[in-house]
């Protein structure tokens, strides 16, 4: 398992958080939107193994979250990341700035 960091340039949707994630020279668009299922859909040349992990984030105001989730690699040209209603308000009062993908 690899772990990444990227480093997120977002902006508060009507619902959702959106945006860019950067890792190196690479750049990929990014959705954070509510779902019942904590969920992580990656693009497979960011070669992430699917299977549980978490994704940890760093915000505005320098606060960590930490979301459990189902790491999934598929043929996808964004990142995808489906989380709860609390995490996902708590991230739209203070968005993310970085975000960690690490397998359990």
């Amino acid at each position: 398992m690899i772990s990444l960091k990227l480093s997120l340039t977002v902006n508060l949707g009507d619902g959702y958080i959106s945006g860019s994630a950067n890792i190196g020279q690479k750049s990929f668009k990014i959705n954070i939107q509510e779902s019942l299922e904590n969920k992580l859909v990656i693009p497979d040349d960011l070669q992430i193994d699917s299977g549980p992990g978490f994704v940890l984030f760093e915000t505005e105001k320098n606060e960590e979250i930490l979301v459990k989730c189902k790491i999934l690699d598929e043929p996808t040209d964004m990142i995808l990341l489906y989380i709860d209603i609390q995490t996902l308000m708590r991230l739209t009062k203070d968005l993310p700035t970085t975000m960690s993908v690490n397998g359990e």
